[in-house]
């Protein structure tokens, strides 16, 4: 009966990819409020996994270690650049579930996990979620881009995703968006693509100094440059690529208040 409720389930239709994310705050297992909007207000992008505790499944991804990775390489560890959501969407388990102790878990999942994991208990709140989301199995992923958009087709096949598809998601289906709204700025690289020197065009907000940031489409920096304090308004930089191997790239400008730009580039 279980098997035909989740096969009936899984029918249903899911959330269409490039359609808005439901807004939604829950507070986890550690008393800390998480609210969705204000980490994409931040110009994150945002990994969320709805799992259950007692679902296989899940817990077998769980074990993978892709979310610790993610979170170790993007989130507070790492560029910060992503926040690693997990909701647990079975209103029916608690605390002891979660750490193991319970009757309906396959284990202690808080063990070696730093991410926020949020057991929010039945309710409005919840159901709204639920429903917003279309959970219709478990483990459902999904990557939330910065302008609010979300994708999650390639991530909940058969096999679920590693590290790289994650970052494929989020570099190939994300507009590159600033994260204070305020100045409404896109940083604009020309020429692009490019064999040597680039101009590099944005809009920053107050008075800063700006770093530079090269990622590979792995998420490795491959490059960093300090620059100095520019003023308010439409500013340029030149930035030579001719040490970068030909292929694409993401460069990232942010400020000292956190605030950035991305675009891709293509070195020949």
């Amino acid at each position: 009966m279980i098997l035909l409720f989740l096969l009936t389930k899984s029918s249903m239709a899911q959330v269409s990819d490039g359609s808005i994310a439901p807004d939604f705050t829950f507070t986890d297992i550690n008393g800390i409020s998480r609210n969705l909007y204000s980490y994409l207000d931040q110009g994150k992008y945002v990994a969320l996994e709805v799992s259950a505790t007692w679902c296989l499944p899940c817990w077998n991804y769980h074990n993978s270690g892709t979310m610790d990775s993610l979170y170790d390489l993007h989130d507070d560890p790492g560029d910060h650049t992503w926040k690693v959501l997990f909701v647990e969407g079975d209103a029916g388990t608690n605390l002891a579930d979660i750490q193991g102790t319970g009757t309906n878990t396959q284990g202690n999942w808080t063990t070696g996990t730093q991410y926020p994991i949020m057991n929010p208990s039945s309710g409005a709140s919840l159901n709204d979620f639920l429903a917003g989301y279309n959970i219709v199995f478990w483990p459902t992923l999904f990557v939330i881009c910065p302008d609010r958009k979300i994708y999650q087709d390639t991530l909940n096949g058969a096999v679920k995703p590693a590290l790289g598809v994650w970052k494929y998601i989020a570099t190939n289906s994300c507009s590159p968006v600033r994260v204070n709204e305020i100045t409404g700025s896109k940083l604009a690289i020309y020429p692009n693509p490019a064999k040597d020197n680039v101009t590099l065009s944005f809009r920053i907000g107050n008075t800063s100094g700006i770093m530079l940031t090269v990622n590979n489409l792995l998420g490795e920096v491959i490059d960093t440059q300090a620059y100095g304090t520019f003023s308010t308004g439409w500013q340029a930089l030149q930035y030579d690529i001719s040490h970068l191997a030909a292929g694409m790239y993401i460069i990232t400008l942010s400020d000292a208040d956190g605030m950035y730009v991305r675009e891709k580039i293509i070195v020949q």
